[in-house]
């Protein structure tokens, strides 16, 4: 039997209660290397081309402060953010050796708007808040939405998994409509340190 290939955990919706499901396989990395994280956010841009998009997102980290890091910008939405929508995330990480290795998580599932909301925990509130949308419910309606300073570290209450490998990730998110077709995409680049750790 053939040992399986090396690779970090796929992260998959359960079909059941559309949490994130881990499937470990051989030459994970040793413990010291995985734990509770503080997420440092580094860049945020789209991910090709958004002439064609319905959904477009337009947002920027600034730094307030030594301390505080905002996102500041906009999001365009052509079309509402609904249900009918697929969300596919893939977390890209940084190899050793050079260059972004993709799947070292991957999290795709339907009715985008609704898991959205439920992978997001209270960070939606606060982000449908700063954004000033009238309502914490789906769809998001069509409409210009502008942030004029969100402070990230009121973006941390959500419920990604909360024990994960320390490291340098990009994360892209992919708005699907039902023809598979993109129509949204942004990135956010980030490092995963340890709480009492400082940003290099």
């Amino acid at each position: 039997m053939k040992n399986p290939a090396p690779m970090l955990p796929f992260l998959e919706s359960d079909e059941v209660n559309n949490s994130f499901v881990f499937d470990y396989v051989a030459d994970m990395p040793s413990k010291n290397q995985i734990g509770e994280y503080r997420a440092v956010y580094e860049k945020i841009y789209a991910c090709e081309s958004t002439v064609n998009h319905s959904i477009r997102f337009n947002f920027q980290f600034s730094k307030k402060s030594s301390s505080i890091t905002e996102l500041k910008g906009n999001a365009t939405y052509l079309i509402p953010f609904d249900d009918t929508l697929t969300l596919d995330t893939n977390l890209a990480s940084w190899s050793l050796t050079g260059g972004w290795k993709p799947n070292s998580a991957v999290y795709i599932t339907k009715s985008a708007c609704t898991n959205t909301k439920k992978i997001l925990g209270n960070t939606w509130n606060s982000m449908v808040k700063a954004f000033d949308i009238a309502s914490t419910g789906c769809p998001i309606p069509v409409g210009t939405y502008i942030a004029p300073g969100i402070n990230l570290k009121e973006l941390e209450d959500h419920n990604f998994p909360k024990v994960y490998f320390y490291g340098k990730y990009k994360l892209q998110f992919k708005m699907k409509n039902q023809e598979k077709k993109v129509i949204g995409c942004t990135v956010v680049e980030l490092s995963l340190i340890r709480p009492w750790e400082k940003p290099i």
